[in-house]
């Protein structure tokens, strides 16, 4: 095991660590634009800024590369087999596994044989009420040294069991990624931004089971007139991503951070920090538990429809009160979850025990 050492506000290693980061970064082959806000990427980020060698290897498009028209799946043998090869190579200290679908268990415990002073952590962002995702992070679970996952509460361990090391990934920001403060700006594009893949999904907002462009459309009904909307992917407007999904997060006031479900704990999809993280005012369900985080003058809370219609009125008319909650917002999650903070709590949890006071809001995550 490294040896390290809490000096006050941060782990210090007795030399840097080697680490291959398997994941999704800020280029894929597929896409056509850069995936400016990559969790992985911002992670790879806070590893080097605290000192660490970080070595991207990134999955998908390995396996891309080799597979007949850029299929990834047909890739899967030469993806195994590149991994494998690499590591022995390079020898890391930790292999840091973000999301790694297509990294199965049983290529994971050959790894491990081959390396057999490594470390194994695996991270993950996906929701654990889509089967599919609890599935295979339960089943990577029991090949690794420790997971991290963006929900919190009991129910990651009902579905992991008693064993191994687990923690809550709250989703990071990065200054140097998400640069924007919407706050500063005396005359904003737009006054509410809500971005969304899929409106006809249906998503569990206050109870009810809403279609989102039937949702917006109820907003824009009981909302000013003079109240003017940002959208992604809904009511009409195309889905944006690159530059020009940068400039929305930027230039807009507020923001609706609203995830399929808001009743497992501490659950955010990874907009919540590009959103608080450019400087808007994010609302959000009071259900999912991050008012034991922030509080009602860091962000805007609600539990039913009628409080969030209120709530964007009243920020909407009081521009100078809302720029003081939008930054205050901003700076405690900037301050909380930094890309190097996370950095720095996924290593110190892998390989603890962390002191009492470090990363203390980890206390109320419940697991």
């Amino acid at each position: 095991m490294v040896d390290r050492t809490w000096y006050g506000s941060e782990w210090q290693t007795s030399r840097p660590l080697k680490i291959v980061h398997v994941g999704d970064f800020f280029f894929s082959l597929k896409k056509k634009a850069p995936c400016q806000f990559s969790v992985g990427g911002k992670l790879s980020n806070g590893l080097i800024r605290n000192g660490h060698h970080v070595i991207d290897f990134s999955y998908r498009d390995v396996a891309r590369s080799s597979g007949w028209f850029g299929s990834r799946r047909m890739g899967r043998r030469h993806l195994f087999r590149a991994l494998k090869e690499f590591l022995a190579f390079s020898a890391p200290d930790i292999l840091l596994l973000g999301h790694g679908y297509m990294i199965p268990p049983f290529v994971i415990e050959e790894i491990r044989q081959q390396q057999p002073g490594m470390m194994v952590v695996q991270w993950n962002i996906d929701a654990l009420f889509v089967e599919a995702n609890a599935r295979d992070f339960a089943a990577r679970h029991r090949v690794v040294d420790a997971s991290f996952i963006s929900t919190a509460g009991p129910v990651v361990r009902q579905l992991i069991g008693d064993k191994g090391h687990v923690g809550y990934l709250p989703n990071p920001v990065d200054r140097s990624v998400e640069r924007g403060q919407a706050f500063a700006l005396s005359y904003p594009e737009a006054d509410i931004f809500y971005s969304c893949g899929n409106p006809a999904r249906l998503r569990t907002i206050c109870g009810r089971d809403w279609d989102m462009d039937v949702f917006c459309e109820m907003l824009e009904e009981r909302l000013p007139p003079s109240l003017r909307f940002a959208y992604a992917g809904v009511r009409g407007q195309p889905y944006v991503s690159g530059a020009a999904y940068a400039l929305l997060l930027e230039q807009t006031a507020m923001g609706l951070n609203i995830s399929r479900r808001a009743d497992y704990y501490l659950y955010s999809s990874d907009r919540l920090a590009q959103m608080v993280g450019n400087g808007q005012l994010v609302f959000m369900e009071r259900q999912t538990g991050f008012d034991r985080i922030f509080s009602d003058q860091e962000m805007a809370f609600f539990s039913s429809l009628d409080e969030l219609v209120e709530l964007i009125g009243q920020y909407h008319k009081a521009p100078e009160s809302r720029k003081d909650v939008a930054r205050a917002g901003w700076q405690r999650y900037h301050a909380l979850f930094n890309e190097c903070a996370v950095a720095d709590y996924i290593i110190g949890q892998t390989l603890g025990p962390l002191p009492e006071e470090a990363h203390a809001w980890r206390h109320l995550t419940n697991l």
